[in-house]
């Protein structure tokens, strides 16, 4: 009997593993593959107004680093950093996005604190339209946020956007004084 449970135990485990390892995979995409954060707006065009850490080491979300972005309000009073795409180093539309049409992503998941908590943010994707080529889609209305002092995590809706040219991948905006950090930037 022992010997008929064991054979019975050693041929149940391997479908047991093959069913899950056939589980649906997750597909996504960390954003600092394709994208970089180059793309400041506003008063961040000053870079005194605005600075950005993006090998911050202390409490990270997801060890060993995050970024962190410090703005100082100043005289146009908003500020803002797209993730743009890498094709040609901050590419605000001189050469077209990347196709992500064909991946399957239907959102963009992040963490996200602030130093303080409570400080307001807005987040999209999508909306670089000013030079030769655009983005495909844009995610208005954005996400508006206020952070707290802990990791929260974050999404924007993707559904039903046309990805086939992203320029710019994420962006952050505040018409405030703002330390945030931001932590796994993926397209899922």
């Amino acid at each position: 009997m022992f010997m008929k449970n064991l054979l019975i135990f050693s041929l149940v485990i391997p479908i047991l593993t093959l069913i899950v390892s056939c589980g649906s995979p997750t597909i996504s995409l960390d954003i600092s593959t394709s994208f970089i954060p180059c793309g400041f707006m506003g008063d961040g065009e000053s870079p005194q107004n605005i600075s950005i850490d993006p090998n911050w080491s202390e409490n990270p979300h997801s060890a060993p680093k995050c970024i962190k972005i410090t703005y100082n309000i100043s005289t146009i009073g908003w500020a803002g950093i797209y993730w743009l795409s890498k094709d040609n180093p901050c590419n605000w539309g001189e050469v077209k996005g990347f196709d992500l049409s064909k991946k399957g992503f239907t959102k963009i998941t992040f963490w996200a604190k602030g130093l303080n908590g409570s400080e307001s943010v807005q987040f999209k994707s999508g909306g670089v339209k000013d030079k030769t080529y655009k983005d495909s889609f844009d995610t208005e209305p954005k996400l508006g946020v206020n952070l707290s002092k802990d990791w929260q995590k974050f999404t924007i809706d993707l559904k039903g956007q046309d990805l086939s040219s992203v320029i710019g991948g994420f962006c952050w905006v505040a018409n405030s004084n703002v330390t945030l950090f931001l932590d796994d930037i993926r397209f899922e």
